[in-house]
């Protein structure tokens, strides 16, 4: 994956490089799967973008920063996001601005998409990656 390849900003984020890049696969139930996730520094907060492919169709999903260092061990969640809603192609996108967290924070972080239960709450993990600086 390069920094930058088919990134869709907000128009305020036009001149700015991401900082951290995650990319996103499935697992074994979901091995098509394909996501890229990008998070940019700004000053007061970071601006995350993802675009996924091959999701479940018409779906929604959790989609989380967790702790710890790899996707097999995560740990809790550190910070949430939004929800990320497929269309009937199976692709999704999101962008997001948070003011209470830095990029050091979730440096290194896994970042991962969970498929939702019939009642709400997430279930397993259907993607992963693990946000990476970008040099």
């Amino acid at each position: 994956m390069k920094a930058n390849d088919n990134v869709q900003t907000f128009s305020f984020m036009g001149g700015e490089r991401p900082v951290l890049e995650a990319e996103l696969l499935g697992g074994a139930e979901y091995p098509d799967i394909k996501g890229e996730a990008y998070v940019y520094f700004l000053p007061d907060g970071i601006y995350v973008q993802a675009d996924f492919d091959k999701l479940p169709e018409n779906n929604e999903f959790g989609f989380h920063v967790h702790e710890g260092l790899i996707c097999e061990a995560s740990g809790k969640k550190l910070l949430p996001l939004p929800d990320v809603h497929s269309d009937k192609t199976g692709k999704s996108s999101m962008q997001v601005y948070l003011d209470r967290v830095t990029s050091t924070q979730i440096a290194g972080k896994p970042i991962m998409l969970h498929i939702k239960n019939e009642d709400g709450t997430d279930g397993i993990t259907i993607a992963c990656g693990i946000l990476n600086r970008i040099l």
